[in-house]
């Protein structure tokens, strides 16, 4: 069905353009999907995932001009070739410099638009159609945004010598109003996610999640007869920042210090550091307190990266109620967490409770990803897996 019989467009005061559906819509519904108008695989990930089809791979192989672009074969990196070729020629003419993320995001921006590519994604939405935010930036946020235009011109200089050859439609400085990434993550408090999303995005959310986070459990009940629904919005914030003060806070600070590690030592260094804290804040923190589940989060990632399998499970089993928690009903985030940690139990020949966790995560994922998601094919493969060795058990 087309986008245009289930969306409409709007404009939402304050806000820019939204969209809306035309009818009820049944959950996990598809409304739309289309490749992105541009993307790029993060500096911190850069190696480790193909830049075409984004999966991970261990033999990744490099393209042989810039030597930065890396694909899982022949066929990705041809199909990436149009989006690559011009900024091949910027990244082996900048080396051994590396442009930030968004001054590559925006080249490529830039490289579309010259080329007037169609995209499909653009049936919803062309470029032009975003909204500009320039005027409420502040002149600190402005003058970075200059600094990013003026090394966004110097990383073009191999394709664009002269910006004025560029057509009026493009201008450095816009291309990074216009911007846009997810919105920001919802595992912060109410008061962070606001100043951010002024910061990033420049309106405030008045949903009323946010407009109940500072009522009193009382009148949050009073007001709101069903049960589920008034006691998230009550432990929202009181959970997610329980516990002494001094002690998420160190654990808030080691878990902003961590970038994702690319060797087998760096793993190791995350994890002793996740074990320090997590074993010196006993009965301090609770494991609903945002910072001590992302450092949860982490040590499970390093276990896992590390194969120690058994640890792994242990971290992972003790986000699940977390998650649970601010991830309720139909999650994404909450069903690739389950079918982690299902996929750990069956590591360790644990295949009812391993069952149980993929059945959940099955549940879930079948509506946020739909059952043609390559990740819902594993899940699925892993669950008949199991079934199959339960049987003959």
């Amino acid at each position: 069905m087309e986008a245009a019989a289930l969306l409409e467009r709007f404009r939402s005061p304050g806000k820019g353009s939204g969209l809306r559906a035309r009818r009820r819509l049944r959950p996990g519904e598809l409304l739309y999907r289309a490749e992105p108008f541009a993307y790029v695989v993060s500096k911190e990930l850069l190696g480790g995932v193909c830049e075409r089809c984004l999966q991970r791979n261990e033999h990744l192989h490099r393209c042989s001009q810039c030597k930065v672009a890396k694909y899982c074969g022949k066929s990705c990196q041809k199909e990436a070739w149009l989006d690559h070729k011009q900024e091949c020629k910027c990244l082996k003419s900048i080396k051994p410099n590396f442009p930030p993320d968004s001054v590559r995001l925006a080249g490529r921006i830039v490289f579309k638009l010259l080329r007037q590519s169609v995209c499909i994604s653009e049936r919803l939405y062309s470029f032009s159609d975003l909204q500009s935010n320039t005027e409420q930036l502040s002149e600190e946020m402005k003058d970075g945004l200059r600094h990013l235009a003026h090394t966004l011109q110097l990383y073009l200089k191999a394709e664009i010598q002269d910006a004025s050859h560029l057509p009026a439609a493009i201008d450095f400085f816009q291309i990074f109003t216009k911007l846009t990434i997810s919105y920001i993550e919802s595992l912060m408090p109410t008061s962070e996610r606001q100043k951010q999303l002024m910061r990033q995005y420049c309106f405030e959310c008045d949903c009323h999640l946010c407009q109940d986070h500072e009522k009193t459990p009382e009148s949050v009940i009073r007001e709101d007869k069903c049960y589920m629904n008034s006691r998230y919005q009550l432990h929202e914030d009181a959970e997610k920042l329980a516990g002494e003060e001094s002690a998420w806070k160190e654990v808030k600070d080691a878990v902003n210090e961590v970038r994702y590690p690319k060797s087998k030592e760096e793993w190791e260094q995350v994890l002793a550091r996740c074990q320090s804290l997590l074993s010196g804040d006993t009965g301090r923190l609770p494991d609903t307190n945002i910072y001590k589940l992302k450092m949860l989060d982490c040590a499970m990632d390093a276990c896992i990266n590390l194969e120690a399998w058994e640890q792994a499970l242990c971290y992972g089993n003790r986000t699940l109620g977390p998650y649970r928690l601010y991830y309720p009903g139909f999650h994404p985030l909450r069903a690739v967490q389950l079918m982690r940690v299902g996929k750990l139990q069956y590591s360790q020949d644990m295949f009812p409770q391993a069952l149980e966790t993929l059945k959940e995560a099955y549940n879930i994922m079948k509506v946020t990803h739909g059952t043609d998601h390559r990740l819902m094919q594993t899940l699925m493969d892993l669950k008949e897996q199991c079934e199959a060795i339960m049987k003959i058990q």
